[in-house]
């Protein structure tokens, strides 16, 4: 069993909310806590579980473990959670892979791995096509500006990007995107903005 041992060992603060434990569909445990009154088990997601987080967002803090390994960490009354990479050796994460979420006891005992649950994936040679696609939108700026309206588009393609397809019936995932040219053009007489890119989309 793996070893989450902290480097830097200290006491934990009297008073500290216990974490949730739920029964999960396929029998395994998992753990939970609530953050602006919903219950949360995988800190690397927002609240709505569709948009990439820090887990910093939740309290998390970034601790060293034996080893060189390092996670994000949150201590409970009952335990401390973990959310590191899919490898589980680094806190670094990335929003095109799930984070790994565990929950270590007091007594170091490992209470909940979410990496172990999963089926081992097939290799397989990637099917890869690009797709460039040229987006037009106005905007009514209310009083902002031509570039707040540019990047405030490019966050919204980019949220629904990382979001995945929308339809359940299509394998498609994607596996790297980016944006290749931005231009604004401003009408004065509508007070609206076009933004035009092209964007350049993985899948």
């Amino acid at each position: 069993m793996t070893d989450w041992s902290e480097l830097n060992s200290r006491e934990k603060p009297a008073g500290l909310p216990h974490a949730l434990k739920r029964q999960t569909q396929s029998g395994a445990v998992c753990y939970a806590f609530v953050h602006d009154e919903v219950e949360v088990d995988n800190p690397s997601v927002d609240v709505s579980g569709r948009y990439f987080v820090s887990p910093r967002e939740y309290g998390f803090v970034i601790r060293g473990f034996k080893d060189g390994k390092t996670a994000w960490a949150r201590d409970f009354g009952n335990g401390t959670m973990l959310v590191v990479n899919a490898e589980g050796v680094s806190h670094v994460l990335s929003p095109k892979v799930p984070a790994r979420i565990l929950f270590v006891a007091p007594d170091g005992t490992l209470l909940q791995d979410s990496g172990s649950s999963r089926p081992p994936q097939r290799q397989r040679v990637p099917d890869l096509a690009t797709v460039r696609l040229t987006v037009n939108v106005t905007f009514d700026l209310h009083g902002e500006s031509t570039d707040a309206a540019r990047s405030e588009l490019i966050r919204m393609v980019d949220r629904a990007i990382l979001a995945g397809p929308l339809s359940k019936e299509t394998d498609l995932t994607v596996v790297d995107h980016g944006f290749e040219v931005s231009a604004v053009m401003a009408n004065e007489s509508r007070r609206s903005a076009d933004t035009d890119f092209s964007q350049l989309l993985g899948i």
